[in-house]
């Protein structure tokens, strides 16, 4: 605040020194005294705290303005003083000249907006702002539609989903010429997926908002071509439409730190949400962490929600014609699909029906290949010309059956975050029995027992799982397992895609060879994974490092196969799994272990697990080889 004293006191000699100027300055000092009390009350006001971006996620983040660019704020104290900040606006307001190439009015119009609310619109001298309002004109706005592409685990920062939010023009008739409002990370493109997450996590990276024709983030997130979206248009009045295009100006060129399970996209997006109503209040039901998902589910449930539409990815399309055609027809889309090939020549001898469905799989193949592969994409699409234009020349009409909305969307499946109650027992050949129960916490998302409605088949995303376990015949409670990342992504092959079936797993357990220690481990594998009807059947080859300096040689290095079949449907699921780990460097711990389990959903909050484990393991000490079955009953509960 020093310095707005400082010109405090100049503007106080200028007052003095120079009488004719008076009546207007003392205007400004008279009405700053006599709405002392009155800023002092709309400082704590909802709508300006959300304006300024005051709010708390985090488990040690104080209630301050979560911007953390300088320039956002107009007081030195703006950050952690709104009522320094709201004074420091309005005289600000009331001092600008309005040949001033930038004044605070022009740079904080949603601020303006909301304070002429308060104080009158006649309180503020009017500003001429031309390059705002050309920018305001441009955007044109009728409404606002978010955008929730579906998750998509090859990618850190999308692992969980993504949303950003349209701009729906009020003379548009074309949504990719609409304009988009994002907020990601602005990374270095050099670092590497570990080093990503990991200042993702820390906030390494500072998060910025950009305003981008809708097209240009299209091309920006190609790979939006292999994932739905869902499109959900928002209820929001035109003042309501206005104001958040007011504050989207107000902070595009403002950075925020980033934080991959917080203050991330779908977080940050509700905030400026929140700054455009006063009748929203969504970022503030978040206080731990906001996956995605979740905060759509909350837009849904304040009920802003219009309407919603469905949008396949181009590789859901072309799964959907796959499964209306012969092996046949796979074949020969596939081949024509590549750059160069006769199209005429390889569909001569098939009947006008064939052809045509030939021709459209094709069309899809050859844009998954250029979009999702990045093969020859300019000799793809040239081919892709090609086939439409063989198409054009086929006359059967409609050959496939429309690809049909989900039943459920991404936001009615179960919430992120889950606590887990299990009983179980162990028999072995070393101990009669052994009971115990395990309390569980689980900070996000999903694994292939929970329920499936909402979320990708085959596909596990598990961050920070802790695991507790009592012995009811101990005394003491440990933790049996804390699991920093556990992903999987057991993907379908066939005949025109081929994905790599993968996991990777990593944090600290207790291994059954050496139950008394808690080792640290890093286990990952790859393979095949093939489906049949709603059957999905997988073979991986493991491979499993463990660090703890109480085993022996302080590490353990072990590889196997891994061989599965799953189920998932919308009110159970059950899986076999047998999983085989030879040691080849350091430590025994020589096992094998055949798991079934089944899983029964009562709704998306509530589930009931039951699983049995087979084990079979060397332990080292003792130099022999224990058989251990387990049992466990678990109660799951998803919040």
């Amino acid at each position: 605040m020093k310095c707005s004293r400082f010109i405090y006191l100049i503007i106080c000699f200028i007052i003095l020194g120079f009488p004719t100027q008076s009546s207007s300055k003392e205007l400004v000092s008279d009405q700053q005294t006599k709405n002392t009390d009155e800023l002092a009350i709309l400082s704590n006001d909802s709508q300006w705290l959300d304006l300024l971006h005051y709010h708390r996620i985090g488990l040690f983040d104080s209630f301050q303005s979560q911007a953390d660019d300088q320039n956002f704020f107009l007081s030195i104290d703006g950050k952690h003083d709104p009522y320094s900040e709201i004074k420091a606006t309005v005289t600000a307001f009331l001092t600008a000249q309005q040949q001033e190439e930038e004044t605070a009015q022009c740079q904080f119009p949603a601020r303006l907006n909301w304070l002429q609310s308060k104080l009158g619109n006649d309180y503020f001298p009017k500003h001429t702002c031309t390059e705002y309002e050309q920018w305001f004109k441009k955007i044109d706005a009728r409404s606002i539609t978010l955008i929730f592409p579906a998750a998509y685990l090859n990618s850190p920062s999308s692992m969980f989903g993504h949303t950003l939010i349209r701009i729906n023009r009020i003379s548009g008739k074309n949504s990719l010429l609409d304009y988009s409002v994002n907020y990601a990370a602005n990374a270095d493109p050099n670092d590497n997926e570990l080093t990503f997450t990991y200042k993702g996590l820390s906030g390494g990276y500072p998060g910025v908002f950009t305003v981008l024709p809708y097209y240009e983030k299209v091309n920006e997130y190609s790979f939006l071509e292999s994932r739905d979206v869902w499109e959900y248009e928002l209820k929001l009045n035109k003042n309501e439409v206005d104001q958040f295009v007011r504050h989207t100006w107000e902070i595009r060129n403002t950075y925020f730190d980033y934080y991959f399970f917080d203050e991330n996209c779908s977080y940050q997006l509700l905030t400026i949400l929140d700054a455009a109503s006063s009748r929203l209040n969504l970022s503030n039901q978040f206080n731990l962490s906001a996956i995605p998902a979740d905060t759509v589910r909350a837009v849904a449930d304040a009920r802003l929600v219009n309407s919603v539409t469905f949008r396949p990815s181009t590789l859901s399309l072309m799964k959907g014609m796959l499964n209306q055609v012969s092996s046949d027809t796979r074949e020969q889309a596939k081949k024509i699909a590549q750059p160069n090939v006769d199209i005429s020549k390889n569909i001569q001898h098939t009947s006008e029906f064939e052809k045509a469905q030939i021709l459209e799989l094709a069309y899809q193949y050859s844009r998954y290949l250029s979009i999702r592969k990045k093969l020859h994409t300019k000799a793809l699409n040239k081919q892709a010309v090609a086939l439409l234009s063989a198409r054009s020349k086929v006359q059967a009409k409609q050959v496939y059956k429309p690809y049909l909305t989900p039943e459920f969307r991404d936001d009615e499946g179960h919430f992120s975050k889950r606590l887990a109650t299990k009983f179980g027992s162990n028999n072995s050949n070393k101990n009669d029995n052994d009971q115990y129960i395990k309390l569980g916490f689980r900070m996000a998302y999903h694994d292939l027992l929970d329920p499936i409605p909402g979320y990708i088949k085959g596909a596990k995303l598990e961050m920070f799982n802790l695991e507790l376990r009592q012995n009811l015949n101990a005394s003491k409670t440990r933790i049996q397992s804390f699991r920093l990342i556990d992903i999987a992504s057991l993907s379908p092959r066939d005949e025109l895609v081929t994905p790599i079936s993968w996991y990777v797993s990593t944090g600290f357990k207790r291994p059954d060879s050496a139950k008394d220690e808690l080792t640290a481990f890093l286990s990952s594998g790859a393979g095949a994974s093939y489906q049949w009807k709603n059957q999905l059947f997988y073979t991986l080859l493991n491979g499993e490092l463990n660090l703890d300096n109480d085993i022996s040689d302080g590490y353990r290095v072990a590889t196997g196969p891994r061989i599965g079949w799953l189920t998932q449907t919308n009110r159970w699921s059950a899986g076999i799994e047998v999983n085989y780990l030879y040691d080849v460097f350091g430590a025994e711990f020589k096992a094998q272990d055949t798991i079934i389990s089944m899983s029964y959903n009562f709704n998306k909050k509530w589930q009931v697990r039951a699983e049995l484990y087979y084990k079979q393991y060397f332990i080292e000490d003792i130099k022999a080889t224990n058989y251990e079955y387990e049992n466990i009953f678990s109660i799951m509960h998803y919040f």
